[in-house]
């Protein structure tokens, strides 16, 4: 039985279901046995991988640093794509960063779009080298699951298949925990002891303005979901926004420090805090 299903983030579509549970599913029990403080038994995990279903992506592959695309990759995007890009870029920058650069030396990224240039040295500026592209691959793969209704379908189709009678928790990870969210929204009827998020981009403002319904849930917690933690690292691009308690103000935001990899998803899964909101509702799995 499938207690505990993964939703997997951007750039995996060269991977496959078997690779990434590879990663998954020691990550995610080095976490618990970090929260426990003493081994655990293995967890009875699944993965939704969907990740295949972008090699057909009529844009510029999401590849190069970090899983970002190469700059060079850029340069045909549409102008709407670009516009809507270069504006979240700028809200995941910052004031602060893009003042910092408007008063530097122009360095770095002169392969883009002269649009994207400013915000991209921003982006690296505020979270660190590789950033930029990193940002800007999230960014075309949860625009490309929002808005394209056939990909979306598809996708949503994985994790209904994937998430059994059993399962009582939900792991997403990046573009993933839009996916988990959604699910979440789209089967109520489905119960859940928990949503875990990681890394999640559900907090910015161009996610929400594509969601079908971003205030779901949003009196405290959607009715489906008896527990919500999102666990991120506050250097880490994707999930610039912050915390997600001023959406649904019943879930627990937890910070951590994944150091020179924020976006990993095996560094957010082995961390003690991802391990400990698995154990409040599958103490279980300590035993």
């Amino acid at each position: 039985m499938t207690v505990v299903v993964g939703v997997h983030g951007i750039a995996q579509q060269q991977l496959g279901r078997k690779q990434l549970l590879a990663a998954w599913e020691p990550a995610l029990g080095d976490g618990i046995e970090a929260a426990a403080g003493r081994p655990v038994g293995d967890v009875p995990f699944g993965l939704a991988y969907y990740g295949r279903l972008f090699l057909d992506d009529a844009g510029p592959a999401v590849r190069g640093a970090k899983g970002g695309p190469g700059e060079d990759e850029l340069s045909d995007l549409p102008a709407d794509e670009l516009a809507e890009l270069a504006d979240a870029a700028g809200e995941a920058a910052g004031e602060e960063a893009l003042r910092v650069v408007d008063q530097a030396a122009g360095k770095g990224y002169t392969r883009v779009p002269a649009v994207l240039q400013r915000v991209c040295r921003a982006l690296d500026w505020r979270y660190g080298p590789g950033a930029a592209l990193l940002f800007v691959g999230a960014f075309r793969q949860v625009r490309r699951y929002l808005r394209d209704d056939a990909l979306k379908a598809s996708v949503d189709g994985i994790v209904d298949a994937a998430v059994t009678a059993g399962t009582r928790v939900l792991v997403g990870h990046s573009l993933g925990s839009v996916v988990a969210f959604e699910f979440v929204r789209r089967r109520p009827e489905h119960r859940l002891d928990l949503l875990v998020t990681l890394g999640s981009p559900l907090g910015a403002r161009f996610v929400r303005a594509l969601m079908p319904d971003p205030a779901h849930g949003s009196a405290g917690l959607p009715d489906a979901v008896a527990a919500w933690v999102n666990v991120r690292d506050p250097h880490d691009p994707v999930a610039f926004a912050g915390s997600l308690e001023r959406y649904w103000p019943g879930l627990r935001d937890v910070p951590v420090d994944n150091q020179g990899d924020a976006h990993a998803a095996p560094r957010y899964l082995g961390k003690w805090q991802t391990g400990a909101a698995l154990l409040a509702v599958l103490p279980e799995l300590a035993r």
